[in-house]
């Protein structure tokens, strides 16, 4: 799953958002050589990292960042629409029409790269134009390296070129936009056979804020395999211990849960002896 982070959630991830900036520094300013400052804490930011941005992060198994993507709505600025304008020449006033996002920063950590991470490479394409037209966006644009514009056409989305290709002053780059509809959603689900929606927005309040961002996702994904009898099953206990902290507090609860925790895992080592 990919988690959505907004200015109501950040608080939640602050961890994950600095190191997502401080690995920005490592891919675009060491590796690439971005002619891009560095911040006191080590991270790379620039006009668009604002109230108004969405972060795209999948995270591993222990909550480390290893793969992000920044998108914003285009409306009241934009990379390509204020930075550089002439990579899409006449087209530029429609960038900032409402329905339009720009994605950019988009980056893979080198652990992140190997063949068996192509399918949460692809829930990363997919979260995009789930949550675009989640959102009623119409239009995705950007720029792309001139040398990424083949794989990222054969990974799942459809994008096309919408301006000439041309030197940014670290690189050659080229602007492309990505179709947002519900039929490139089922489309990209059926190339990356992948089943339910690729979001997971935790908000301040929600229970699963109590807990780690990876440990929040990972309980969802063993939820989504259960079956709907055990489903049930866990629906009533999350009842129940909701009722324990409304009426004996927050330590009862927890200590509700230590227990559940306790019986899962002696029933594990139950099955484990036969």
């Amino acid at each position: 799953m990919i988690h959505i982070v907004t200015a109501a959630n950040r608080c939640l991830y602050e961890r994950q958002l600095l190191q997502m900036h401080r690995q920005r520094t490592k891919v675009f300013v060491e590796g690439m050589g971005w002619n891009r400052p560095v911040s006191e804490d080590g991270g790379e930011y620039d006009e668009g990292d604002d109230e108004h941005a969405t972060y795209l992060l999948s995270l591993s198994a222990t909550g480390e960042v290893e793969r992000s993507m920044r998108v914003r709505k285009a409306s009241d600025w934009s990379v390509i629409g204020d930075v550089y304008p002439h990579f899409i020449g006449p087209d530029v006033a429609s960038v900032r029409n409402p329905d339009v996002w720009e994605m950019c920063r988009l980056y893979s950590m080198s652990g992140a790269r190997e063949p068996e991470g192509f399918s949460r490479r692809g829930e990363l394409g997919l979260a995009l134009i789930e949550l675009a037209v989640q959102q009623g966006i119409r239009r995705i644009v950007g720029m792309s390296e001139l040398f990424l514009v083949g794989p990222v056409m054969r990974s799942g989305w459809r994008m096309k070129v919408i301006g000439l290709p041309g030197n940014y002053g670290e690189g050659e780059c080229v602007a492309v936009e990505v179709d947002a509809c519900p039929d490139a959603v089922e489309e990209m689900r059926e190339k990356l056979n992948i089943s339910g929606s690729m979001l997971l927005e935790i908000k301040p309040g929600d229970p699963l804020a109590e807990i780690e961002p990876q440990d929040a996702e990972a309980f969802l994904e063993a939820v989504r395999h259960l079956t709907p009898e055990s489903r049930q099953l866990v629906t009533g206990i999350t009842r129940t211990i909701a009722k324990i902290e409304q009426s004996e507090g927050v330590e009862a609860a927890i200590a509700a849960v230590e227990r559940v925790r306790q019986v899962i895992g002696e029933g594990s080592g139950l099955k484990g002896d036969k």
